[in-house]
């Protein structure tokens, strides 16, 4: 450790690190509770009720996790400038304009029975820690912060608002809008055309459920033109496959989901055992259940559907801005005041925040991924914002269904409750049943089809409710005896109604698709392969353009040959993968800045939250078909002329990297990932905080996901964030593995002691009948009322 600072913090961390054998007591405990850790760290909670296996799991995860939850509830809340001062104070700002907390405060009071004693439960394990703990986690230190301790009512807030936080996430379609119309207004409707192709329609092995047709889209382009306009001034991967495709004969069902690189890692894995409730998998660190694995009847995975569940409005406001026009009367705003703490002042910061009947009136967007930043100011007309997850709640009675269901037909029911984000769930069950099902609420609209910003002032826009669930896509048993799903669109031109134009691209379902039919009979080897595939069907396109160029001189000559016998495998040691990756980068620099501008091509592509759907969509269709809009000349000259501009560009970039050698080049010498805490970007502490850095293949739509920013670096900044392999004839030979490691604590021998493993892509055993879980145990501690109830052996029904 380099510091002596570092040293001696390690030291703190080192005393703080839980109990993990003998007894603790535990304030709000009913009855004594077994936790066993196996040999990765994970725990296997052994309760006598539902309700103690979620207290349970609050206090295991606040002694393995507390500062990140404690983060993440102030994130989700406005909160954070408490802890970070001025720095993050536009972040807090934009969060309490968009009011994640108030819609929370809403919906705690419409959460049923079961949703209020899950989060109660989960809170109490998380108070009964914090007054137990030997010492407060080293970053409470350096900060020179308190721990976040919510009472009960404000747990339920912070539960329900972390809820909204993921779902706001997931859902990114209002940025595409504001996309749309900020090009339209710089360039014309015929480049938003050009630069965001709806997805392509293709069969797909998901089967769409039944539903009556509705009208298509209708243009709001016309309406939008009569706006008064004032003067100038953000995937994963999963699939199953039935016995008969399986070595076993049983389903094998296999997810990673995509979330941004973070340390700790963004899940929790964990396994509770109470009567009626035998779940493991993982669970976001701030609420309580199992969001991804299996119980002891069936298993299931996610993706996010990137349904379209958020639309702008634009609003014409009174002179004085304190109403809206709507069918011909002045309707008067909602005004909230939102008070914001924040370090070293003090007085707080006031927001004051207008809401039409459409919702919060919007000033600020977001670019960038990795450590997003706020553009205030940067929306120049008056769009209020409306959204399903402001709307309607995820509960965590949800979970809990999730959790306990026994067959197709109680996996879908629970599904109901899942309102935001949408997801695509896969399921399979030990009956060798395999299905699919798409969840959410999709709003059905009256007109238009949500892809740009719709008039306020009128009726006709709005939404009349949501796709009945029993119309959503779903499937049982296809006759293709698989199913796959990687955000993109999950039906096909039969499928009545209308989800959204921004899904991702096919590619990584389609590379899934191909892997899969290329092999009779699968096991979780050949699946776990499929995970780490970086082949590029994007590139199959590609390259064959851009071999189309006469070079200009040895080194393009070289640098085309190199892509001639490329097999378009992104992996980390290829030099044939850089070049394209730095030379794709570099085209859409020379095609989009002077078009864009420098603060729309932040926006659009250089820092975009969402997909570069520039290079994996829009680009093949340049290069067929180039035009002076594009390239300044017309055809083949012209297109050919940027080409060996940017591939000079990208060769010099490649040779300050490496050197002049195209033998040394490697796309892992560029595309690294870096695991990395909050303060590891204090340079002294930089070691205490890093999980792991390694050189990683793929890219955005690689079957291994890779996204990085072309903007800021070609760190990967978006990748697997869980990895597993269930297997159906035999739960305890289901594999998976973290990003890094259970523990936030970096004393912690399971700090990182996951990440070898996540990055090369091996995977850890998951161990799940009490026979695998005792012999993969490494300690044992029991959790007990405090005061002492009468101590009761493990029941029967536990111990099996």
């Amino acid at each position: 450790m380099g510091s002596e600072w570092a040293r001696t913090l390690e030291e703190r961390a080192r005393a703080g690190l839980p109990p993990v054998e003998g007894e603790i007591r535990g304030a709000g405990l009913l009855e004594a509770v077994e936790v066993v850790h196996d040999r990765w760290g994970v725990p296997h909670i052994y309760a006598e009720s539902a309700r103690d296996a979620y207290f349970a799991q609050g206090f295991v995860v606040a002694s393995q996790r507390l500062f990140q939850m404690d983060m993440a509830w102030r994130l989700a809340t406005g909160r954070i400038s408490e802890m970070f001062g001025e720095l993050t104070l536009p972040l807090d700002r934009f969060v309490r304009t968009v009011g994640w907390g108030r819609a929370a405060r809403r919906f705690v009071g419409m959460w049923d029975e079961r949703s209020a004693e899950m989060a109660d439960a989960f809170a109490e394990g998380v108070r009964a820690w914090v007054e137990t703990m030997p010492a407060r986690p080293i970053e409470y230190d350096v900060l020179e912060v308190d721990p976040l301790v919510p009472g009960a009512t404000e747990a339920r807030e912070l539960i329900a608002a972390a809820a909204i936080y993921v779902g706001w996430s997931l859902s990114n379609n209002w940025d595409a809008e504001l996309l749309r119309a900020e090009i339209a207004r710089r360039l014309g409707w015929g480049a938003v055309g050009t630069l965001f192709p709806g997805p392509p329609s293709e069969p797909s092995v998901v089967v769409a459920g039944e539903g009556g047709a509705r009208t298509g889209p209708r243009a709001t382009l016309e309406l939008l033109r009569e706006a008064p306009r004032p003067s100038n001034g953000q995937g994963s991967n999963n699939w199953v496959v039935g016995g008969r495709r399986s070595v076993t004969r049983m389903p094998l069902l296999a997810n990673d989901p995509h979330l941004l690189v973070q340390m700790p890692s963004a899940w929790f894995e964990v396994h509770l055992r109470a009567p009626r409730l035998n779940v493991r998998g993982v669970a976001f660190p701030f609420s309580p259940g199992v969001v991804i694995g299996h119980n002891d009847r069936i298993a299931w995975g996610f993706t996010n559907v990137g349904g379209d569940t958020q639309d702008l409005y634009l609003e014409r406001l009174s002179d004085d801005g304190t109403a809206a026009l709507y069918q011909g009367t002045w309707e008067p705003l909602a005004f909230h005041r939102e008070e914001i703490e924040v370090r070293g002042r003090s007085a707080p910061e006031i927001v004051e925040v207008r809401e039409s009947r459409h919702g919060p009136i919007l000033d600020s967007y977001l670019v960038g991924i990795a450590r997003p930043e706020v553009v205030a100011g940067g929306i120049r007309e008056t769009y209020a914002l409306r959204f399903v997850g402001l709307e309607e709640a995820l509960e965590p009675s949800t979970v809990h269904g999730l959790d306990t269901a026994g067959d197709f037909r109680e996996f879908r029911s629970a599904l109901r409750g899942w309102t935001c984000p949408g997801q695509n769930a896969v399921y399979a069950d030990v009956e060798g049943n395999i299905g699919y099902q798409c969840t959410g609420l999709h709003p059905i609209r009256r007109a238009g089809d949500g892809s740009v910003p719709a008039p306020g002032w009128t009726d006709a826009f709005e939404w009349e409710g949501y796709v009945p669930f029993d119309e959503l896509p779903w499937s049982y048993n296809p006759d293709e005896g698989f199913l796959v799903s990687a955000n993109n669109k999950p039906y096909d031109d039969t499928y009545p109604w209308d989800l959204g134009r921004d899904f991702l691209p096919p590619h990584r379902a389609r590379r899934i698709t191909e892997l899969l039919t290329a092999t009779p009979l699968h096991d979780p080897e050949s699946f776990a392969r499929i995970q780490m595939d970086t082949v590029s069907l994007p590139a199959r396109q590609v390259v064959p353009w851009l071999l189309e160029i006469r070079p200009a001189d040895e080194r393009q000559r070289r640098a085309l040959a190199l892509l001639e016998g490329w097999a378009f495998d992104v992996a980390p040691g290829s030099a044939a993968a850089a070049v394209f990756e730095v030379w794709s980068r570099r085209i859409a620099e020379a095609i989009l800045r002077p078009r864009l501008g420098e603060e729309l091509y932040d926006h659009a592509y250089a820092r975009r939250q969402w997909t570069n759907t520039f290079q994996y969509q829009v680009l093949p269709h340049l290069l067929a078909y180039p035009t002076a809009t594009w390239f300044g000349e017309e055809g083949r000259a012209g297109r050919d002329a940027v080409l060996r501009e940017a591939l000079d560009a990208a060769l010099d970039e490649l040779t300050a990297a490496f050197g002049p050698d195209i033998a040394a080049w490697s796309w892992g010498g560029l595309h690294s990932v870096r695991f990395a805490g909050p303060l590891a970007v204090i340079p002294d502490l930089a070691e205490l905080f890093t999980g792991g850095v390694a050189p990683m293949g793929g890219d955005e739509q690689t079957v291994l996901q890779g996204l990085f920013e072309p903007g800021v670096s070609y760190e990967a900044v978006v990748v697997p964030s869980w990895r597993q392999i269930v297997d159906l004839a035999d739960l305890d030979r289901s594999v998976g593995t973290n990003t890094v490691g259970q523990s936030g604590n970096p004393a912690s021998p399971h700090f990182k002691d996951q990440f070898e493993l996540w990055s090369t892509g091996r995977l850890h055993p998951l161990p799940f009948t009490r026979g695998a879980v005792m012999e993969a145990a490494e300690s044992v501690v029991r959790l007990l009322p405090d005061p002492p109830q009468t101590a009761r052996p493990l029941a029967p029904e536990l111990a099996r």
